[in-house]
């Protein structure tokens, strides 16, 4: 049986603006842009037939989860194991700062990489896979998923699919159908 998972990115924070390490550590709210992102958001998701959408439980994660589940009509629901990951001594501090780190967490093949006293990247995937495994065994056909961009970044290297970058309220297409998952579509 197929299901689909539309996964997307919530809207801009004050940190995401100012170009800062906003890991689980960090849980700010959407900004007036990242509202007004997270309000067009259910365009993008129209008519794709959404029954549910799960989120994480960081502000801003489920701030746009709930501006899109109330457009749409659907309820959401939180699950705690979809939040980011945790950047420990990065959090809250410039990106350039721990500059050395971005490679390493971009790189698909290091599962190990964490930045100071941050939660392992391999771990990070783990406990997201885990939730989707579960989630592709539930009643619902259609879901959508709300989540940030290191998770995002994490699984779309998982499922070895290119991409450029992955704005604010940025959505990917994932898959499962016999026993097989696959990104279907570009992130819009």
């Amino acid at each position: 049986m197929r299901k689909d998972f539309y996964i997307f990115r919530h809207g801009e924070t004050d940190l995401n603006k100012l170009n800062c390490w906003q890991g689980s550590g960090m849980d700010y709210d959407l900004n007036e842009t990242g509202v007004l992102q997270g309000q067009q958001l259910p365009l993008k998701l129209a008519g794709r037939g959404l029954q549910v959408i799960f989120s994480s439980p960081l502000k801003r994660a489920k701030h746009t989860a709930d501006i899109t589940g109330e457009k749409l009509g659907i309820p959401v629901v939180v699950e705690n194991d979809l939040r980011e990951c945790f950047y420990g001594d990065a959090e809250g501090q410039p990106l350039e700062k721990f500059a050395e780190y971005i490679k390493a967490w971009q790189d698909p093949e290091n599962m190990q990489a964490a930045l100071p006293n941050g939660e392992v990247k391999g771990e990070a995937l783990a406990r997201v896979l885990a939730v989707l495994d579960r989630l592709k065994n539930s009643s619902y056909q259609v879901m959508g998923i709300a989540i940030h961009r290191g998770t995002m970044i994490n699984l779309l290297n998982h499922y070895h699919f290119k991409f450029d970058g992955i704005p604010n309220c940025g959505v990917f297409h994932l898959v499962y159908e016999d026993g097989q998952w696959w990104v279907e579509g570009n992130i819009f």
